[in-house]
């Protein structure tokens, strides 16, 4: 009698998360618009910053305002804004292939789970009146 229980409030569980992703989804995918134009913009200033002759000199330590600790700060900038937005171009084009089947898939599940709904209620809501 216990597992039962265990069992319904399990899937009750699942459903209400199913639920909350399919309301949150709104957020995911402005999280995914952001990262598919921030990520390859990011990207594009990082490459100027490594093609452009007189950056270049700053990063190598030549040039007016340079030295040793810019060009090198300057340096690990370019390798860390490289390597982030790299990383949030593939997590976003990722999540955006799993969200963009997730309408289908969810529509999918509520309709069966109404269905199963509806024929749990016929079922066991006629033996319960008679």
């Amino acid at each position: 009698m216990g597992s039962e229980e265990e069992d319904v409030s399990l899937l009750k569980m699942i459903d209400d998360l199913i639920y909350r992703i399919n309301s949150e989804r709104i957020w995911f995918q402005i999280i995914l618009i952001v990262s598919l134009a921030m990520a390859p913009i990011s990207l594009l200033i990082t490459l100027f910053f490594l093609l452009h002759p007189r950056l270049l000199l700053i990063v190598i330590g030549f040039g007016r305002f340079a030295g040793p600790s810019f060009g090198m700060l300057m340096l690990i900038y370019v390798i860390v804004n490289l390597v982030v937005a790299s990383l949030w171009l593939a997590i976003g084009i990722r999540e955006f292939r799993f969200f963009r089947k997730w309408d289908e898939r969810f529509r999918r599940y509520f309709s069966l789970k109404e269905r199963l709904d509806m024929e749990l209620r016929r079922e066991f809501g006629e033996e319960q009146e008679g």
